[in-house]
């Protein structure tokens, strides 16, 4: 499959380069919400230390060891629930926030040798105002929004160390007015009917404190998740990830495999993470197809190389 026959689901944009960064003070929350404190720069942190693995993988389903996915519905593709779990990651995929966190917390407290610490979540942003998780564009499909202090706080004390911000303006969402609830009102034309509810942290949650700690990557971006067919990787391969399983993952199933798990597993120097820091501007500026179709190809010779059956 070239980059022209690929259907490309576009989570949206990713924040922008921050020349500030804005850190909450360990004073207590109206503080936090009142003066900001501003810094020079952002905090970069490795990829490598957000994202451990195995190295080098020895099987396919070390790839996901430790890690979580959650996937909006509406960016999903049928097969994803059971490729991603025969790469060893947990995997979510619910219109509903709350359902989304108990199946969190129940995984790891039923899981524990293999708790995930790093959680990547494909969401929408919102225009950098909420993370949305959704089944359909219409005003009435199931639709639930978090604010990202809300999600560090729903996620205290579940083992999860780490939470990568996938999700258009990432950036954005740090922003103190919206960091700790989800402005309704604000009159962003992505904001659609919350039929399933807004979660907000609780007005005693200090995100200073909290034991989760939130990234993104750091230059403006259009983070894209590329269609794959399964069809693409060796006959070999796909009788490994298709055995054992509940019958839904054949070698036509599509796959949806977003450029930044790529990068993460493939331990690519471009990808650049920070902690903290907000952004204002949006920005259009993506991948180029040449290199995202190299990542692809990668990605997939990846797995490959990693069949017990080869």
């Amino acid at each position: 499959m070239n980059m022209l026959q690929r259907t490309l689901i576009i989570v949206g944009l990713i924040f922008g380069s921050a020349t500030y960064l804005w850190v909450p003070p360990t004073a207590a929350i109206v503080g936090f919400m009142q003066q900001p404190r501003i810094v020079p720069a952002t905090r970069s942190i490795s990829a490598r230390e957000l994202w451990r693995a195995h190295s080098p993988y020895l099987t396919i389903d070390e790839i996901g060891s430790g890690k979580g996915i959650v996937f909006s519905p509406d960016l999903s593709e049928p097969g994803n629930r059971e490729f991603y779990r025969a790469l060893g990651f947990a995997y979510f995929e619910d219109p509903d926030w709350r359902v989304v966190l108990e199946q969190i917390k129940a995984y790891n407290a039923t899981h524990s040798r293999n708790r995930i610490e790093t959680l990547l979540v494909l969401s929408h942003g919102t225009n950098g105002d909420a993370l949305k998780l959704q089944s359909g564009s219409r005003q009435d499909a199931p639709r639930s929004y978090i604010a990202p202090a809300a999600l560090q706080e729903n996620l205290e004390g579940t083992g999860i160390r780490y939470c990568l911000l996938a999700a258009c303006n990432a950036g954005r969402l740090f922003r103190p007015e919206n960091y700790l609830n989800v402005r309704a009102d604000a009159g962003n034309r992505l904001f659609e009917a919350p039929t399933l509810g807004i979660i907000n942290a609780t007005a005693d949650f200090n995100p200073a404190k909290s034991s989760i700690t939130l990234a993104r990557r750091a230059e403006s971006h259009l983070e894209v998740i590329n269609e794959c067919n399964l069809s693409e990787l060796s006959p070999e391969t796909i009788a490994e990830l298709t055995q054992g399983g509940e019958g839904g993952l054949t070698a036509a199933s599509r796959i949806a495999v977003p450029e930044m798990l790529m990068q993460l597993l493939l331990k690519d120097d471009e990808l650049r993470l920070v902690l903290w820091g907000s952004e204002i501007e949006k920005s259009r500026a993506e991948t180029i197809d040449k290199v995202r179709e190299s990542r692809i190809t990668n990605f997939l010779n990846l797995v490959d190389s990693l069949s017990r059956q080869k």
